[in-house]
């Protein structure tokens, strides 16, 4: 197989700021400990899509895996300023390399959030619109880094290509 890694590259999307609600811990059940975030509203802005995310739109409901990695499952709606509605899904990964750190960085109404430099957060996002001026979203693979406090969680988000 001739693919190297300089074929993957990629493009700043936006960025994106989720306004949290508090979580609500379902607490343990049979295949992990299950949390259920809401998203009370947020923005996005970028050199191609800028808008905003409309209020109790979407949210995440993540699991707290045995090995203490926080799995992401997520979905939001984004309205562009021309107005087209996206829908936005995303999975992840938030892997915090100490247990003792993990409170912390969870803790997304932390008004002194955690360096997001230690530890690692990776969504995997895609969308579906039937705008015909963002119908190219339909195609693309994103790729968020995040970090997580002040009540909100944020997203850098790069398209792959």
């Amino acid at each position: 197989m001739d693919i190297k890694s300089s074929d993957l590259k990629s493009e700043f999307l936006f960025d994106l700021s989720l306004n949290l609600q508090t979580p609500l811990d379902v607490g343990l059940g049979p295949e992990a400990h299950r949390l259920i975030v809401i998203t009370s509203g947020g923005s996005f802005e970028g050199p191609r899509l800028s808008g905003t995310v409309p209020p109790f739109t979407g949210g995440d409901w993540p699991r707290l895996r045995t090995d203490g990695t926080l799995a992401l499952d997520g979905r939001a709606c984004l309205r562009t300023t021309e107005g087209a509605l996206i829908y936005l899904t995303y999975t992840g990964r938030v892997v915090v390399p100490s247990a003792d750190l993990l409170p912390a960085v969870l803790d997304v109404m932390r008004d002194d959030p955690v360096d997001p430099s230690s530890y690692y957060f990776r969504s995997h996002m895609t969308f579906e619109t039937s705008d015909a001026d963002v119908a190219w979203l339909n195609s693309v693979l994103a790729i968020g880094v995040g970090r997580i406090g002040r009540g909100r969680v944020e997203y850098r988000v790069h398209r792959v290509l």
